[in-house]
């Protein structure tokens, strides 16, 4: 039996193994293969983006045709976002129609728009089975009009488990009647500090059935005080940020513990006291996922009784009292930030089974100074995977110092991201990653640098050129896009060497770009439209930003 001989109920199970993104290209194999992605899959799994730019050509549409176009689809899309331009669109009837015809099927709905009206809040009669909702607004008025009748236009949305608003002003939560009936399952409020007279209706409707908030507050202590209080919440996932500068929270945190033994995953925004941290291990034994700001960790060894985490993100003051022996062997991927000018090369030593890498940027040029640092750092991510160093402070010195590891000698690495502040032709003549996709971002190179980076890591995905000093011109650009054959990224700012031949060196070689930036190049001339034009050639460009 062939492949398309199977029944479509075995196909589309098959298929939908397939990332999202390869969809569209495999549904081109037959007929039959795209009557299932279209009809099936893509409508279940994947996000259909209505916006007024074209894909391809980026040039404006009227909303009103591309909503119009949507609603005569002949399939029906469950996950859908809508970008709003103005505050005109919501009163057309291309927009109302557009939700008469999809309401119903409609599961995940994303708005983004200016702000929230009440035009906008009247098709939500319609989104009676729709279970996730987010919406965005661009506003920057903290306190715009509350729209009237809110509880009224939202009382169909009986089916609602996950709730994302990013909004200036919660005015809408002043009435929450019309989600008693909807069983919340997820909640989170982003953007601006919540009112926890605006939070405590809502939590005390949902906190039965609440596993998942993110919510940002004024002060912690309250926050916490309210969520302990509740005897039947049960979270797994917990998010919370504070504005900071408030007393110390640390026995509502240490409560909160003692009452959500079972979270999975852990966030805090704000400053932990040594008392909150040591807490943890202690109370929190399921914890997978865990991101904190803390002065220091005073009981380092703890951490390793959390056996189940897996994700570790610290921002830390200090580390240089870490104990090299501890071994925090479940954690596979890690993010750490420290801000002390002095850092203990021992905490790279506690992660024997990590494969991803991300190390933030901190402000201090010493960070790095110290040689043994650096060579304990490479040497103990040997087995890394994933390695992003590109927003880590390293002196060009110390990564080309005779006693540190080549990148080439981590038989693992996957992807590497990574950029010296200092970085010039020397770097680049130390690379040698044929097989390995790589991100640099190359101020100080010279067309030398550039050739031997693009002969020896021809599988670049992303690049980024800025501000170069040597001068980079249309000739290094040509080289760049005709080795890179695996470009899907390219940055161009501020080189003024280059000219409208780079465009053509864009068009004639990138067939795979899917993002390009180009801002402040001066030698570029052509307009905007004309550049659009040209640009257009390359069919998977998605996103264009061109200035």
């Amino acid at each position: 039996m062939e492949l398309s001989d199977l029944p479509k109920e075995l196909l589309e199970k098959i298929l939908a193994f397939l990332p999202v993104d390869e969809l569209v290209t495999v549904s081109l194999v037959c007929s039959s293969w795209c009557d299932v992605i279209r009809t099936f899959i893509l409508p279940k799994h994947a996000m259909l983006h209505v916006r007024p730019v074209h894909p391809v050509t980026h040039q404006l549409i009227a909303m009103e045709t591309v909503l119009k176009e949507q609603s005569a689809k002949p399939y029906p899309w469950t996950n859908v976002k809508i970008t709003i331009p103005n505050e005109e669109l919501p009163s057309r009837s291309e927009f109302v129609q557009f939700f008469q015809h999809q309401g119903h099927a409609l599961k995940s709905l994303s708005l983004q728009c200016i702000q929230l009206t009440a035009d906008i809040l009247e098709v939500f009669r319609t989104l009676y089975n729709l279970e996730s909702l987010c919406i965005v607004s661009e506003s920057e008025s903290l306190y715009g009009s509350a729209p009237a009748n809110v509880e009224m236009a939202l009382t169909s949305l009986k089916a609602l488990k996950h709730l994302k608003l990013h909004l200036p002003s919660y005015t809408i939560l002043r009435s929450v009647a019309f989600l008693s009936g909807a069983r919340l399952v997820s909640l989170s409020l982003e953007r601006f500090e919540m009112e926890l007279h605006h939070l405590k209706p809502l939590l005390n409707d949902h906190h039965r059935t609440l596993r998942e908030l993110t919510v940002r507050v004024e002060e912690m202590k309250p926050l916490l005080a309210l969520l302990n209080s509740y005897e039947e919440l049960k979270l797994y996932r917990l998010n919370l940020k504070s504005a900071g500068n408030e007393d110390d929270f640390s026995d509502g945190l240490i409560q909160l513990y003692d009452r959500q033994p079972q979270l999975r995953s852990l966030t805090i925004g704000s400053e932990l006291s040594l008392r909150a941290v040591d807490a943890l291990p202690k109370k929190l034994h399921h914890l997978q996922e865990l991101e904190i700001i803390a002065e220091s960790i005073n009981n380092c060894k703890a951490l390793s009784e959390l056996r189940h985490l897996r994700r570790l993100t610290m921002c830390l003051y200090d580390v240089r009292a870490w104990d090299e022996t501890v071994q925090i062997d479940g954690v596979t991927e890690l993010s750490l930030a420290v801000t002390f000018p002095l850092i203990s090369p021992a905490i790279f030593c506690s992660f024997p089974n990590l494969h991803r890498l991300y190390l933030e940027d901190v402000d201090d040029d010493t960070l790095m100074r110290d040689i043994v640092v650096v060579r304990t750092l490479m040497e103990s991510m040997r087995g890394v995977r994933v390695l992003d160093l590109e927003n880590f402070v390293f002196k060009e010195r110390e990564i080309l110092n005779d006693g540190v590891l080549r990148f080439e000698e981590m038989d693992n690495l996957e992807c590497l991201k990574y950029s010296c502040r200092d970085m010039s032709d020397a770097s680049l003549l130390t690379m040698n990653l044929p097989y390995l996709p790589v991100s640099n971002a190359l101020p100080n190179v010279s067309i030398k640098g550039i050739s031997f980076l693009v002969s020896n890591c021809p599988l670049i995905e992303r690049l980024h050129l800025e501000s170069n000093k040597r001068g980079l011109d249309d000739d290094a650009l040509k080289l760049t896009t005709r080795k890179l054959t695996h470009l899907r990224r390219l940055v161009l700012v501020n080189l003024r060497a280059l000219t409208n031949v780079s465009l053509d060196a864009i068009v004639a070689n990138c067939f795979y770009l899917v993002d390009l930036t180009i801002t402040h190049c001066v030698g570029i001339t052509l307009e905007k439209a004309d550049a659009i034009e040209k640009l257009a050639v390359v069919k998977s460009l998605k996103n264009l930003i061109y200035s």
